[in-house]
């Protein structure tokens, strides 16, 4: 529910902007008709317009969490996620596989590393150019990998709604990496 709140309050304020322009410009170019009463049915349309955006933006999240094996939480709309998954297969090498698949990934742009056990990276969640910086930090005897995304800066986000490519992002990572959600703690510190 509260992802479904922070959806609408974000679709609102997108809508509220193009609301306000149309009504400028009504008067600014002097329509004949411009009322009250017609001010309210715009104003209607834009709550009806913004729930149903908002509604639509949290069923892709939902969907998208859901294909990836990874938990749809309060949080999901937050600018960072940091997340503890553990590898579906973890083999000898599972962590040099998945980090090669990584930078194979026409979704990244930058990689770096420090060590063998952990990758820093930028990744590219939507269709533009804008990125969410990460890190993959490998936890071999376990088989878990601790995912940290933050939300660049400019960015737009998903669907209109100006939050939650760190979590778009997190999902993409978890399925095409296969990874999905670990139970407990990670062991270099706590799970955020």
């Amino acid at each position: 529910m509260r992802v479904l709140v922070g959806c609408w309050r974000d679709a609102a304020g997108v809508f509220a902007a193009v609301l306000g322009t149309v009504e400028i410009l009504r008067v600014a170019l002097g329509q004949d008709g411009v009322t009250w009463s017609g001010a309210g049915e715009d104003v209607v349309l834009w709550a009806a317009a913004s729930v149903v955006w908002a509604v639509v933006t949290s069923l892709l999240l939902r969907r998208r969490s859901r294909t990836a094996g990874v938990a749809l939480t309060s949080t999901a709309l937050a600018d960072r996620q940091t997340r503890q998954l553990r590898a579906l297969r973890p083999s000898v090498g599972w962590s040099g596989r998945m980090g090669a698949e990584l930078k194979a990934s026409d979704r990244v742009a930058v990689t770096a590393e420090k060590g063998r056990e952990e990758i820093w990276f930028r990744w590219r969640p939507g269709r533009h150019g804008h990125t969410v910086w990460g890190s993959i930090t490998f936890d071999e005897p376990s088989g878990t990998v601790l995912l940290d995304l933050r939300e660049g800066e400019a960015y737009t986000g998903i669907s209109g709604v100006r939050r939650g490519a760190s979590f778009v992002a997190l999902c993409q990572l978890a399925g095409g990496l296969g990874l999905v959600e670990a139970e407990g703690r990670w062991r270099g510190g706590d799970q955020a």
